[in-house]
Formats: structure tokens, sequence, C-alpha cells
């Protein structure tokens, strides 16, 4: 299967958004409630990533043929987590059915490749505790650099923060 990654265009979001919702409700299944990930709706989501778009923030899709499998957005870090870490990936998904077949690394590869044209050297990326894409951080070289917590529906959960140099890659 052949993958390419490109910059996202508005008529992608709403693969984008089914992308969001099936990975959230796959990835967070035994995270979160089960009525909240319920409730997600593709729709909301592609409306959220049309923002992203318009925001001038790193979009990417992976496709396998013509089908959207997956993205990544990202830019400059949002916080100052660690000064060693100025890029972040600020989400990315796969269809629970492309999982384990490299597309997140090229997707994390493609958008490293941005982030250094803007002189960018390190990326940290955020996840709730519990998410099993720690594996996927830590086989880039990433290390738990921070921990917070993320309120979703009024509660609280853990999540940690990854961060590692693009160079070290």
């Amino acid at each position: 299967m052949t993958v390419t990654i490109r910059e996202a265009e508005k008529a992608d979001c709403k693969r984008i958004g089914e992308i969001s919702m099936l990975s959230w409700q796959f990835a967070y299944k035994h995270i979160l409630p089960a009525d909240y990930l319920a409730a997600i709706s593709p729709e909301d989501r592609a409306v959220r990533f049309e923002r992203v778009l318009e925001s001038r923030s790193l979009l990417l899709v992976a496709e396998a043929g013509e089908t959207i499998v997956g993205f990544i957005s990202g830019g400059r870090c949002r916080d100052s987590v660690h000064s060693d870490y100025d890029g972040e990936v600020y989400a990315i998904y796969l269809d629970p059915d492309h999982t384990k077949r490299g597309i997140g690394k090229l997707l994390i590869e493609s958008l490293e490749k941005q982030l250094t044209a803007e002189g960018m050297t390190g990326v940290v990326a955020w996840m709730l505790v519990g998410n099993e894409a720690g594996y996927f951080y830590e086989g880039l070289g990433g290390e738990k650099i921070a921990e917070d917590k993320l309120q979703i529906d009024g509660v609280s959960y853990p999540e940690v923060a990854y961060g590692w140099k693009i160079a070290d890659r």
C-alpha cells in the first residue's frame, strides 16, 4: 500500500472529522466515559479542523490510494513546557483500521520537516495517560517531559507530554 502525505484542504475536513471521532472512540474507550465518546460528532470535528486550516496551523493528511487514513496538525509549541521543545504535535490520529503500518511515523516525519524549515528543533506531544500512543512516541525517541491535567466535561484527566529533538532521529 502506497501512502502519500499532503497538505489538507477544506474538502478533506469531513473525512478528518470522521477519523477524529473513530480514533477517539477507539483510543480512549478505556479512559473516557462511553457516553462522552458516543456523543462525539464527526460534523463537529470537521468544523474544528476547518478552523485549524483557517488558523494557518499545519494540517497534513495521509492518503492510501484515494482514501484519507490519517492526519496530523502541529506548529509552534503553545506553552513553555520545556525550552528545548519549540514545536508541537497538536493532534495526530489514524483510522483505527490503518494503525501499526508506519503511517503515523510518516505523518510525524512530514510534520518535522515542515517544523525544521521554520527553524524548530524539538517537538512535544501531549496525550492522555493510558493511551497506548505512548509507545509510539517512545519509539520516536520521545521521553516524558511534563505532566498536567486535562478537563473534559468537568472531569480532570491526567495527561503527559513526550518530547524529542528532531535532529536525534
